[in-house]
């Protein structure tokens, strides 16, 4: 585990949450309304963080065992499936009562929405009536089931690729940059926010900022961490602050690409004072439990609103927000323990069980 960057991903689903606090912008409080309209609407920023983390902590985690076959493909893909698929499904469930009336109005769409949504395939289809959803953020869970398919293939490829290396990356990382300028605007956000074939650019950024710290991280470099670390938030922070003069489409896909790779690459190394306060249990505690976050505020928000419009009848505020903050750390704290740890053991184990066995058969 690298410490670090296991705590920023709370912050980042934080994130999240906060773009999905749009009635905000209808708040009395001039403040309020500022406050989301010129950050927290930005919030969509912690999925390419959550991206390029995946390829990075996948190519840590599995690279070499992969190529070097001491780990099987196959169980490889148990243990991601295992990591995912649980809560995602559970989220689905939960999220079926939200559909309704949807479902009273057209049961063959309603159908053919569940089953792209079971079968995590939403965000290959370019329309929001399909990737947008049931549990709406389960559109990047689809996108991190196709990177996990590819990822196998994409280490070998940016692995053992030696001539035109560079050329080749640099051809890669060009590709979206080029499409974003001749592309209409009817796809900005289908395409290159939500589109796994193009959102797995990010993903690769991951996989290469990974190479690049595996050749450097043994090496000693007289280097000032603490500066390197106060640095690569200082960039994020410049980005943010100039993001409302950059086209929107850039902002979908690749200008954090810097900003979030230079993050990710400076608290890898954990040497710095902010990694050291970041490594504090309680914030890896909290990074541990921001899958869940990301996976359920959006639920609890929708579910809230309902009860708020039916019965509470509280406004829209600080207050609203500040229940359905807790209330999704909560559940994110309960199914932590409760569900995604053991259902992930037992998933795991029991495959391991299943295919030893098949192996010794094998051999005998």
């Amino acid at each position: 585990m690298i410490k670090p960057l296991t705590s920023i991903r709370f912050f980042f689903a934080f994130m999240v949450f906060a773009s999905h606090l749009d009635f905000l912008q209808n708040s009395n409080s001039k403040i309020l309304h500022w406050i989301y309209n010129y950050i927290f609407q930005e919030g969509y920023i912690g999925v390419s963080f959550f991206f390029i983390l995946s390829g990075f902590i996948l190519a840590y985690n599995y690279q070499d065992d992969l190529i070097n076959k001491q780990r099987s493909k196959r169980l490889f893909y148990i243990a991601r499936f295992a990591r995912v698929y649980p809560l995602h499904l559970l989220t689905f469930v939960i999220s079926i009562p939200l559909t309704d009336l949807q479902f009273v109005k057209d049961k063959s769409l309603w159908f053919m929405q569940a089953l792209t949504n079971i079968t995590l395939t939403q965000s290959f289809i370019p329309l929001n009536s399909f990737y947008f959803t049931f549990n709406y953020l389960s559109w990047s869970i689809s996108n991190e089931i196709f990177f996990y398919a590819a990822f196998p293939a994409l280490i070998l490829l940016l692995t053992r690729l030696k001539k035109y290396r560079i050329l080749t990356i640099l051809i890669i990382l060009s590709i979206v940059p080029v499409l974003a300028v001749i592309a209409p605007s009817s796809w900005y956000h289908p395409i290159f926010y939500i589109n796994p074939f193009i959102r797995v650019i990010d993903f690769i950024i991951g996989i290469l900022l990974f190479n690049a710290y595996k050749k450097i991280s043994n090496r000693e470099f007289k280097i000032n961490y603490n500066w390197v670390e106060f640095s690569a938030i200082l960039l994020l922070v410049i980005f943010f602050v100039f993001h409302q003069q950059i086209p929107q489409v850039a902002r979908y896909s690749f200008y954090y690409w810097i900003p979030m790779s230079y993050l990710i690459f400076s608290f890898s190394f954990q040497k710095g004072i902010i990694s050291r306060f970041l490594s504090h249990k309680t914030f890896i505690y909290l990074g541990e439990i921001s899958f869940g976050f990301y996976m359920f505020h959006q639920i609890v928000l929708r579910y809230l609103s309902d009860l708020n419009s039916k019965i509470l009848h509280m406004n829209y505020g600080i207050y609203f927000t500040l229940i359905a903050f807790i209330v999704s750390l909560i559940i994110s704290h309960y199914s932590f323990g409760w569900f995604e740890t053991p259902v992930n053991k037992y998933i795991n184990k029991k495959f391991k069980k299943i295919y030893s066995r098949e192996d010794l058969q094998k051999v005998a």
